[in-house]
């Protein structure tokens, strides 16, 4: 599998991303899907600035199904990033397979219901619809801001979000 590294972060790549994250996996090319973002020129240059000497590769989720495909033949190693979970949901719903790990850094709510949890993770209750979707999707879902912190799972970050 050419995939190294699945990742939500609404920060997309940024300095964590490259001194952290890259150095701790195998890394070659940068393949974001998100439709906000692709179809946000300011936001694709600054991206491209930040990903620096990698190739990076900025998709719709519908074109990401098949720049996930292309990804998973080739012999380089591809880290996915996207800004939200409801763009991982819709890309799992496309028919877009990324691999059966999804860590989660920095994310801040996209709806309504938020809730700070703690560790820059603030989710809403599209969120944890979107979340809840890829779990049962079986997909394990990884909270961890950076490659140090202890990797937190769903259901404690659910259980958290219900009793906040």
């Amino acid at each position: 599998m050419a995939i190294s590294f699945v990742r939500i972060d609404d920060r997309v790549i940024h300095g964590q991303t490259m001194t952290r994250w890259a150095t701790q996996r195998p890394l070659n090319a940068i393949l974001v899907i998100s439709d906000a973002v692709a179809g946000d020129e300011l936001r694709k240059k600054v991206l491209r600035a930040a990903a620096g000497h990698f190739k990076i590769g900025i998709y719709t989720v519908a074109q990401g199904v098949e720049a996930l495909k292309k990804a998973k033949e080739s012999p380089k190693n591809f880290f996915v990033i996207s800004d939200t979970v409801e763009e991982f949901a819709n890309l799992k719903k496309a028919g877009g397979d990324f691999g059966g790990v999804l860590n989660v850094g920095n994310i801040h709510a996209s709806g309504g219901g938020a809730k700070n949890l703690g560790n820059a993770v603030v989710i809403g209750t599209e969120d944890v619809e979107a979340f809840d979707y890829l779990a049962s999707q079986g997909i394990d879902l990884q909270f961890q801001l950076i490659p140090d912190n202890k990797v937190t799972a769903w259901p404690q970050i659910k259980a958290k979000y219900q009793s906040a």
